[in-house]
């Protein structure tokens, strides 16, 4: 049965969230192609529909256009940040390129090895991160392969790596009364353990 949405309601949900469409297609099961008809014509089945409220978490009616989406999800509602396991050096470039800024998470370390190695980690990607826009592309191919070289070594050690990029507002100074915030874009990353509770797998047939 095919199911009218708005298509602006849905992409204004997802791009909020810091999602791609292959990520929020991930999340909702289905395939990307059906995201992409979705935010461009509007037309999905029933299954996909409830799916992307269940995502979304909102009112059916909300994807509809029907209700404000403020109604089913208050502004002061905490939701969860739902990263992507990173398993190549050009996936771990593709969170940090053109960003403004970084922010990293880890679990608790188990060990004093577990949290140096850490520390290593977070150091390397942010040494790279931080000189990115200044090195040739030459350079560039380099840096990527020496990003999934460490990823290699971090997984042998038991750990994953995930990442997303996500927007931040920044008031910026008082130049004019009605300046408005400027829109900055963040790459986050959060090391875990492989065997961590928090990891959910979406392709059970890939491991992601």
């Amino acid at each position: 049965m095919t199911m009218n949405v708005s298509p602006d309601v849905v992409k204004q949900l997802r791009v909020k969230r810091g999602w791609t469409q292959e990520q929020l297609a991930q999340l909702a099961n289905v395939n990307v192609r059906t995201i992409q008809r979705v935010e461009k014509m509007g037309v999905c089945d029933l299954e996909t529909r409830s799916a992307l409220a269940s995502v979304f978490q909102v009112d059916l009616h909300q994807l509809d256009g029907e209700k404000k989406i403020e109604q089913a999800t208050p502004s002061n509602a905490k939701r969860p940040m739902i990263y992507q396991r990173l398993t190549s050096g050009q996936s771990i470039v593709e969170i940090f390129a053109d960003a403004h800024g970084y922010r990293f998470t880890h679990e608790e370390p188990r060990s004093k090895d577990d949290a140096e190695y850490i520390a290593w980690l977070v150091r390397h990607i942010n040494d790279y991160s931080e000189a990115w826009s200044d090195i040739d592309p030459g350079e560039r191919v380099t840096a990527t392969y020496e990003l999934g070289e460490a990823l290699k070594e971090l997984e042998e050690h038991g750990f994953r790596l995930f990442g997303l990029r996500t927007r931040a507002k920044m008031n910026p100074p008082p130049v004019t009364p009605d300046a408005e915030p400027a829109s900055l874009r963040i790459a986050n990353f959060h090391v875990a353990y492989g065997d961590s509770n928090k990891i959910f797998v979406l392709d059970p047939a890939s491991g992601t």
